[in-house]
C-alpha cells in the first residue's frame, strides 16, 4: 500500500455501510489529507502484527481493493485475513484471487499454521467465497457485531496450512 492509494480508496473507506460490514470500531470521518497521513505513518512504523496490501489489476494496475492479514501471531502460527473490494470491481472474481494470493503469502512467506476469517453471517458474498476457497466453518458468535440496526452473528471460518496445500 502506497499513499497515493488513498485517492482510490477514500470512497470506500468513507462509505458508513461499508464501515459497518468491514470494521467493528465506531466510524470517524476522516478527510483525504488525514487518511493519507495515518497511512504514511503505518508505511514509517510498520506493525509486525498486520500485512496490508492494495489490490490492483494485472492488466493496467488498476486499483480494485484492499486485503490483509491482520492480528498475525507468530508463536501460534496464525492471522485473521480481511479483504474488501471496491463497487465497481464486485463480482468479477477478484475477491478469490485476493483470498488465494493472501492464503499464499501467509502459509508460505510468514510461515502460518492456520488462516482465520470472520465475516457477518448475513453476508452470503463472502461466506460462498470462503467455502469455495477451502475454509472451513468452525463457529457462530451470536449477536457479536452491531451492523447499524442491531447486533448480528459473525461466523469464523478457519482453513489449515495442510488444507491448503492439497
Amino acid at each position: 500500500m502506497v499513499p497515493d492509494d488513498v485517492t482510490v480508496l477514500y470512497e470506500m473507506w468513507s462509505d458508513p455501510e461499508h464501515h459497518m460490514i468491514t470494521n467493528e470500531s465506531p466510524m470517524l470521518i476522516e478527510s483525504l489529507a488525514a487518511r493519507r497521513a495515518r497511512l504514511e505513518k503505518l508505511q514509517a512504523e510498520p506493525d509486525t502484527h498486520a500485512a496490508r496490501f492494495t489490490a490492483e489489476t494485472i492488466a493496467d494496475g488498476t486499483v480494485i481493493g484492499t486485503c490483509n492479514l491482520w492480528g498475525i501471531d507468530a508463536f501460534n502460527q496464525l492471522a485473521h485475513l480481511g479483504i474488501s473490494v471496491l463497487p465497481a470491481a464486485r463480482a468479477q472474481g477478484y475477491g478469490r484471487e485476493m483470498l488465494r494470493l493472501l492464503c499464499r503469502y501467509g502459509f508460505r512467506f510468514r510461515n502460518l499454521h492456520r488462516i482465520e476469517l470472520e465475516t457477518l453471517a448475513t453476508n452470503a458474498g463472502m461466506r460462498k467465497l470462503a467455502e469455495s476457497c477451502g475454509f472451513a466453518l468452525e463457529g457462530v458468535q451470536r449477536e457479536r457485531a452491531y451492523d447499524g440496526d442491531g447486533f448480528s452473528d459473525i461466523v469464523l471460518y478457519g482453513l489449515l496450512r495442510q488444507e491448503w496445500s492439497r
